[in-house]
């Protein structure tokens, strides 16, 4: 795969500061702890769009890791379309979308294209098919406008339809967002609400699948970061307590055992596994409290006398403010134009 070339400005060129590490006391492969990591920390916003990423060379030093296996990382991480490489300046995290001038000339002619044929197999005439469509230009007439539609494409069904609850508490009333998972696409059930939609959203580190599954549409990745009740029931934890933490994904344990860390630091009695490891029955009789990833939710009747509590995101409202708003009103405008004319 060629890898996206970035003219990167000076102003972004800074390397990030973001702390990364290989912690070989866990089962993990190193090459799946940096990828998980890096994946993680553009998805939240911890490594922020834009910034500059050591090299191979640098990374490979600073962490004691072989040149193959943060050459590997990087090159996946090319294909998820997460991180771009400068020609002569090095590689760097991809930079957000701008936001849609406005709905997709390519598409309409696509929709036209389609009504014309129709058209004609019904046997009407290019005149008469211009002839009325001149004359509903004329009037204005078109179908009653509804909103703008908005598709939010997750991993989870229940933490989508949270995260496009998120997003459709910041649009005004008459917008709609509807939560699909990939699943639902893969298996064609939801192909027809996509078809539909005037914007479709999805998580930054699933923007390649999603666009995989959606050819020919425009997707904006969003970012996440941990919820503010995520954040204070970790707070409120008892210093004393045995805590199991269970990631989802193998890749994902050292960030996601660093980020309880980051909102737990008052609890020294940890013990760190995944959903799929075969200690996980093992760790959880161990504890006396379990947090667990979004997709773990099977810990709960692993446990059912102890409490768990999920590690839930909210989508970053940087993102919602500075891509999905934007984004809205541009499909809005056309119609707002109309309605003046």
């Amino acid at each position: 795969m060629k890898a996206p070339v970035l003219d990167t400005p000076s102003e972004v060129a800074d390397a990030f500061s973001w702390p990364l590490g290989i912690d070989r006391t866990l089962t993990v492969p190193v090459g799946a702890q940096l990828r998980g990591q890096l994946e993680y920390g553009i998805a939240c916003g911890d490594i922020p769009r834009g910034a500059r990423l050591p090299s191979v060379r640098e990374l490979s030093q600073e962490l004691g890791v072989a040149h193959m296996t943060v050459a590997c990382v990087y090159k996946e991480l090319l294909g998820l379309g997460l991180i771009v490489t400068s020609r002569g300046r090095g590689t760097f995290v991809a930079d957000a979308p701008q936001p849609p001038p406005g709905p997709d000339p390519a598409r309409l002619t696509h929709l036209l294209t389609e009504t014309l044929a129709q058209a004609e197999r019904q046997g009407y005439s290019l005149r008469q098919i211009s002839e009325a469509m001149n004359a509903l230009i004329a009037r204005g007439a078109r179908p009653p406008q509804t909103g703008v539609s908005v598709l939010l494409v997750g991993l989870f069904a229940d933490a989508t339809r949270s995260y496009a609850a998120d997003v459709q508490a910041a649009l005004p009333a008459g917008d709609r967002v509807q939560a699909v998972t990939l699943d639902d696409l893969r298996s064609g059930r939801s192909l027809g609400d996509a078809q539909k939609a005037d914007v479709v959203l999805a998580l930054a580190h699933r923007l390649a699948e999603t666009r995989a599954l959606l050819p020919g549409w425009e997707v904006i990745p969003v970012g996440f970061i941990p919820a503010q009740r995520t954040r204070a029931a970790l707070a409120a934890l008892d210093p004393m307590i045995r805590l199991a933490i269970v990631a989802t994904f193998e890749e994902f344990l050292p960030t996601f055992l660093g980020g309880v860390k980051r909102f737990a630091p008052h609890i020294s009695a940890v013990q760190a596994t995944h959903l799929h490891a075969p200690d996980l029955q093992s760790v959880l009789d161990s504890c006396d409290v379990a947090v667990y990833a979004t997709g773990s939710e099977t810990v709960r009747a692993l446990m059912p006398n102890k409490p768990s509590l999920e590690y839930r995101h909210i989508v970053d409202p940087r993102d919602v403010e500075g891509l999905v708003l934007p984004a809205v009103a541009a499909q809005r405008v056309p119609r707002h134009k109309k309605e003046l004319s």
